[in-house]
C-alpha cells in the first residue's frame, strides 16, 4: 500500500471504479512523462451527479463537497491510468463550477478539490490551477475537474 492510499484510508475515503468513456475520448492519455486527465465531473461512487448551480439555491458548501467528489474521480483516473505511486507532480488544475452570473467565488469551490489532491498526494498535489465558471456542465454536473500531472519515468 502506498502513501497516497494510506492517506485515502485516513481520510475514509475510496477510490471509485470508474467506467470506459461513454463518449468517443480516452479517459487519459500518457505523453511521455506527462499524463492529461479528460473532464471529471461531481458523480459519485453511487451514480448520483451532484447538480446545481452556485449563486441559485446551491451553498459553497455544496459546491466544496462536489469538487471533493470529482477530485476523487481525477484520483482514481490517475490510479487506472499510472497508479498514484508514480505521480510526480500534479501540474495543473482546471475547474469550471457551474454558477450563476452573480456568482464570484469559484476559487472557495475549487479548493475543495486542491486541498484534496494535496490531502492524498502530499507535496505531490500542489498545482496551478484554473477555476472557471460555467453557464451548464456535462449531465447538469455542479463541478467539472481535468488536469495534467507529471508522471515518474
Amino acid at each position: 500500500m502506498t502513501d497516497a492510499h494510506e492517506r485515502l484510508k485516513a481520510l475514509s475515503l475510496e477510490l471509485p471504479v470508474l467506467g470506459a468513456p461513454r463518449y468517443a475520448y480516452e479517459a487519459s492519455v500518457q505523453w511521455g512523462t506527462l499524463l492529461h486527465v479528460s473532464g471529471q465531473i461531481s458523480r459519485t461512487a453511487a451514480g448520483e451527479i451532484l447538480t446545481g448551480c452556485l449563486g441559485d439555491g446551491v451553498t459553497v458548501a455544496k459546491g466544496v463537497a462536489a469538487a471533493r467528489v470529482a477530485a476523487l474521480n481525477l484520483l482514481a483516473r490517475i490510479h487506472e491510468a499510472v497508479g498514484l505511486d508514480n505521480v510526480e507532480q500534479v501540474l495543473k488544475l482546471n475547474a469550471w463550477v457551474t454558477s450563476s452570473r452573480d456568482f464570484v467565488d469559484q476559487p472557495s469551490v475549487v479548493d475543495g478539490a486542491s486541498k484534496l489532491l494535496i490531502d492524498v498526494l502530499g507535496d505531490a498535489g500542489r498545482h496551478a490551477r484554473t477555476a472557471l465558471p460555467a453557464h451548464v456542465l456535462p449531465k447538469g454536473a455542479l463541478v467539472e475537474l481535468d488536469a495534467t500531472v507529471a508522471i515518474r519515468s
